[in-house]
């Protein structure tokens, strides 16, 4: 009878990966030493990302408030108008389209700390931006959590590092263990969105401090239907929350 491969990853599998990280995240730091306070795109002197090269990134158009969709004109898209999310704003930096999607997925899957170097300013940026939409600031900042089998595979939550940012920008507290993803999920890459809301139902859970009446910021890279932060607004406001924003690099 033939083996069925399991959809564990083996131990095997699991070392590969870490190897892989680690070596990538060795070239990164050879590569920020050779080139120290360089665009991390064009390699000239300056920042992490020039202004020139970050006139580059695909513009969102007109994008929903609520959602990020982008718009032929301004406003909220018909989606939000017949279902309000439960998720109150979302904040997109730029579309989901090169090179932003490059750098999104060297980072996740390779670890690239010049990626990171570059998509951590580019959240600065996001968060800068939200801070100038109004003077109220969120109480907390909250990562989207990784499974830990995920997190043992990939060796860090690629959401960290942004979130971080994001809360120095807004000096606001950041809390990264209170929600958890309690099951794993499939990749929502090739799920459609009826089928993306089903693979993260209940696949979340909140264990940290009671925020009843607490304005929460939930940190992602990227939202493509918004089904997983839309799950993690429900969670959070479930555990008392008044309201409940996203911030993201890229809208899909």
């Amino acid at each position: 009878m033939p083996l069925i491969p399991s959809s564990q990853p083996g131990p095997a599998r699991v070392w590969a990966a870490r190897v892989q990280a680690r070596a990538a995240t060795c070239a990164g730091w050879l590569g920020e030493a050779l080139y120290p306070s360089h665009c991390g795109l064009c390699l000239e002197p300056g920042p992490a990302i020039c202004a020139g090269c970050q006139t580059d990134l695909p513009p969102l158009e007109r994008p929903c408030p609520t959602c990020a969709l982008p718009l032929p004109v301004a406003g909220v898209c018909p989606a939000c108008v017949r279902r309000p999310p439960v998720l109150d704003a979302l904040h997109a930096g730029w579309a989901y389209a090169w090179p932003l999607d490059q750098l999104i997925l060297a980072y996740k899957h390779g670890a690239s700390v010049r990626a990171e170097r570059i998509l951590a300013a580019l959240a600065q940026e996001v968060a800068e931006r939200r801070l100038h939409q109004g003077p109220d600031r969120p109480d907390l900042v909250i990562p989207v959590p990784l499974h830990g089998r995920r997190l043992r595979e990939r060796g860090f939550n690629q959401s960290d590092e942004l979130a971080r940012r994001v809360a120095r920008v807004m000096g606001t507290s950041l809390e990264v263990h209170g929600l958890r993803r309690v099951r794993a999920t499939e990749s929502q890459q090739a799920l459609g969105r009826k089928a993306r809301r089903r693979n993260v139902s209940g696949a979340f859970a909140w264990d940290g401090p009671d925020l009843d009446g607490w304005h929460v910021l939930v940190v992602d890279d990227v939202a493509t239907t918004g089904a997983t932060l839309e799950a993690l607004a429900g969670v959070l406001r479930r555990a008392g929350a008044a309201r409940v924003e996203g911030l993201v690099l890229a809208r899909a």
